[in-house]
């Protein structure tokens, strides 16, 4: 029979035993969630980058909410391609996954840190093989 002085020991095994992540890697193997790989690109066929972030990563393309006393406005993250800002997210169907190298998320504050202001939902930063 488990008492209340057993519970604290129940929760120490169940996470030890079930492998507590918390290091940003995603739940593939070798997976990172701010990262997708020409790999994986590679392995997931899409015509254009934008169908295979919506694949593999779909949570990057979700906007967010920016709320204000006036208005609330949905935001979608920015793009950069090779270190130029090219626009929104539809701006990845106009690139076609075997032309990337790396695709990476950046956080609103990473972004804004890299780029300047205007990154609520943050950027995702594509390398090409021709840089």
């Amino acid at each position: 029979m488990l008492t209340r002085a057993h519970s604290p020991l129940l929760l120490v095994a169940v996470l030890l035993s079930t492998g507590c992540v918390s290091s940003g890697e995603s739940s593939g193997a070798g997976r990172s969630r701010d990262l997708i790989t020409a790999e994986e690109l590679m392995a997931v066929p899409h015509n254009t980058t934008f169908e295979a972030v919506r694949a593999l990563r779909p949570r990057w393309l979700l906007p967010r909410n920016m709320a204000s006393l006036r208005n609330q406005q949905r935001h979608t993250p920015r793009v950069y391609v090779d270190g130029q800002f090219r626009g929104e997210i539809d701006e990845l169907t106009r690139l076609a996954p075997h032309e990337v190298e790396e695709i990476r998320f950046m956080s609103a504050s990473d972004a804004t840190t890299r780029f300047g202001t205007n990154h609520i939902a943050g950027a995702i930063v594509v390398t090409t093989w021709r840089r």
